[in-house]
């Protein structure tokens, strides 16, 4: 829904009727000058391991742009930009990228906490490190192709990163 100061809340989009509870959502309002172009809004759900991203036009419609799987249970689902992100404690994230329309899942350290700042994913893990993706470049390696996640910092004593909350001026 949306708000309009002269009628009140506004249905914006309804999605086809689905098979499963849905366990998370994550909304997109706006992405200036993003790549999607009319498709500057979206909306994502989840369910167990299954993500649905749709992009909502002006008229209230929605068009499917894709049904996703990270292969384990979905605990965070979340935009950073116009990327969409999904993360399972497991220590899985699965990233679909807006520019590409590509869906990349990476295996990582079992992950605890996450945060974002700008274009930067971060993930607190249970070794006791910091990890970051630029989600915004979409690093890939060249070797194997998998995400460039990098270590910003580990704990000497490797007690688990339980918590972050990250600001960049």
């Amino acid at each position: 829904p949306r708000m309009k100061e002269t009628s009140g809340w506004q249905q914006v989009f309804s999605s086809p009727r689905l098979d499963w509870v849905i366990e998370r959502v994550a909304l997109n309002a706006k992405v200036l000058g993003g790549a999607l172009g009319d498709h500057d809004k979206m909306v994502a759900v989840a369910s167990c391991n299954e993500i649905i991203l749709w992009a909502l036009q002006a008229d209230g419609s929605g068009s499917e742009i894709g049904v996703f799987h990270l292969g384990v249970p979905v605990e965070a689902l979340f935009f950073v930009g116009n990327q969409l992100i999904a993360t399972s404690h497991t220590g899985k994230i699965g990233v679909w990228n807006a520019v590409t329309k590509h869906w990349q899942i990476q295996d990582v350290v079992p992950i605890n906490s996450y945060d974002a700042a700008g274009t930067f994913l971060l993930l607190g893990c249970n070794n006791g490190s910091i990890y970051y993706v630029d989600v915004q470049k979409f690093p890939l390696r060249m070797k194997d192709n998998d995400l460039l996640v990098t270590e910003l910092y580990r704990d000497p004593t490797e007690d688990a990163v339980t918590a972050l909350s990250v600001y960049l001026t």
